[in-house]
């Protein structure tokens, strides 16, 4: 944002797939301890969320080939 904070929608995802944010240096519009362990508990389950919903990157058939001669 132009004030220096970290955009995030109402899960706490950034524009980058895969990052969250909460607390203080997001664009929540009140900076208080209790709002942000709220946003924070609200973020990390979004971030659960989204780690549980995506398959994680396969490895190249080099990669597992190098790692088992390794």
């Amino acid at each position: 944002s132009n004030r220096g904070e970290v955009e995030v929608d109402a899960r706490g995802q950034t524009n980058v797939p895969g990052v969250f944010a909460a607390g203080d240096c997001t664009t929540a519009p009140y900076k208080q301890i209790i709002v942000a362990m709220g946003e924070g508990a609200k973020a990390s389950l979004a971030a659960f969320d989204h780690l549980i919903r995506t398959s994680a990157p396969q490895e190249s058939a080099a990669e597992e080939k190098q790692a088992a001669t390794a």
